[in-house]
């Protein structure tokens, strides 16, 4: 845990602008101390602006981290170095908060993980290694002889202990790198109340006191906590390198196997902390767009009204569709080129003939507003 420095070193500190590393100023210029105890200021109901909640707001909450140039330049970096020794990277982004490090000691109660140079919040590639590892032996449905020779392939051992039965160890073919953000970061300070703190601290050395008991008396203590929001991270992997004349030869690893269970640990287990609350859930943002596209046409089409006998027509200038059926005429309309071409695929060959002919022929259509959106 950082020390207090000398007053006259924190008064004369300025604020940490945006060029400034603020993992270096989050570690280092804390200031919130009593001045003759070197304890934590607790904000008062005369004094709210002092304590744990007062700086981090004050210096981090809604502040952007990292330099633009800097993470370009390191993210292509790492992608030549990753398909260098025949690995990938990916970009996943956050569905919603993210917070690393938080077992850091900090005066804060609840420290961050900052990458030492580049003074944005990051996953160490230990820790990415650990999250795919600890997805295979949790969540993989793939025999337990096939998940030994997994782990054992990409992690160099059938288990994390030693002493396991029929525990093999080597040296593990796929090296993980840092998964640093691809642009700068937005931070945010997030706050949990835990209602029974003595209880989880001290439950088990003093379990029939009062102040130690699970019980609804006691009083919730808003602790606050640094976190970041709208991050992407680049996760990049490769394959271990071994001389030519080296007779081991590894068993072969498909870079696609890899993309697949990394991707399932960052979507259904996370990473960082507070993953059981929803932090740290990463996904491909573009199979999330597709898959939002889906449930948006899923819920649309499920919204649509059905016109049963109207003739469809098509512009021949333009592609467009529309129906009509006696005196109405546009009743709805196919103009995107999204629907058009949705449109296109349900007609069968002898309907698009009559419809380049200029003649209309006679549908069902499903429709949502003035939109055309199936025809049947």
């Amino acid at each position: 845990m950082a020390t207090p420095l000398y007053k006259t070193v924190i008064e004369n500190a300025a604020e940490c602008d945006e060029k400034g590393n603020k993992g270096l100023w989050f570690d280092r210029f804390f200031d919130q101390y009593d001045d003759n105890k070197w304890d934590v200021l607790k904000p008062s109901t005369n004094d709210a602006d002092k304590g744990n909640a007062h700086w981090l707001n004050t210096h981090f909450h809604n502040k952007k981290v990292g330099n633009d140039a800097q993470l370009t330049s390191h993210s292509t970096q790492q992608q030549q170095l990753a398909k260098g020794l025949q690995g990938n990277s990916h970009i996943f982004s956050a569905d919603w908060h993210f917070v690393t490090g938080m077992g850091n000691p900090h005066p804060v109660e609840n420290g961050f993980a900052w990458h030492p140079t580049l003074g944005v919040p990051y996953l160490t590639g230990a820790a990415v290694k650990g999250i795919v590892r600890s997805y295979i032996e949790n969540y993989l449905d793939d025999g337990e002889e096939n998940k030994q020779k997994l782990l054992l392939n990409w992690f160099g051992s059938t288990s994390k202990n030693p002493e396991a039965d029929g525990y093999t160890s080597e040296t593990g073919n796929i090296i993980f790198f840092d998964a640093l953000p691809i642009d700068p970061v937005t931070l945010v300070v997030d706050i949990m109340t835990p209602h029974m703190g003595d209880w989880y601290q001290n439950g088990v050395d003093k379990p029939n006191e009062s102040t130690t008991v699970p019980a609804d008396w006691h009083d919730p203590i808003p602790v606050t906590f640094l976190a970041c929001k709208d991050i992407s991270l680049q996760f990049s992997y490769a394959l271990r390198q071994y001389p030519k004349d080296d007779k081991y030869t590894p068993e072969t690893i498909e870079l696609d196997d890899v993309k697949t269970v990394l991707t399932q640990a960052l979507e259904y287990f996370g990473a960082g902390g507070k993953t059981a609350t929803g932090y740290g859930q990463f996904s491909d943002p573009e199979e999330r767009d597709k898959r939002q596209q889906e449930e948006k046409k899923k819920t649309t089409m499920a919204n649509a009204v059905l016109k049963e006998g109207v003739y469809l027509k098509k512009n021949l200038r333009n592609g467009a569709f529309h129906i009509e059926k006696g005196s109405e005429r546009n009743i709805a309309t196919a103009t995107t080129t999204d629907l058009k071409q949705t449109i296109e695929r349900m007609l069968t060959d002898e309907q698009k003939t009559e419809l380049s002919k200029g003649n209309g022929i006679k549908v069902n259509a499903r429709i949502n507003g003035k939109e055309i959106l199936a025809i049947e």
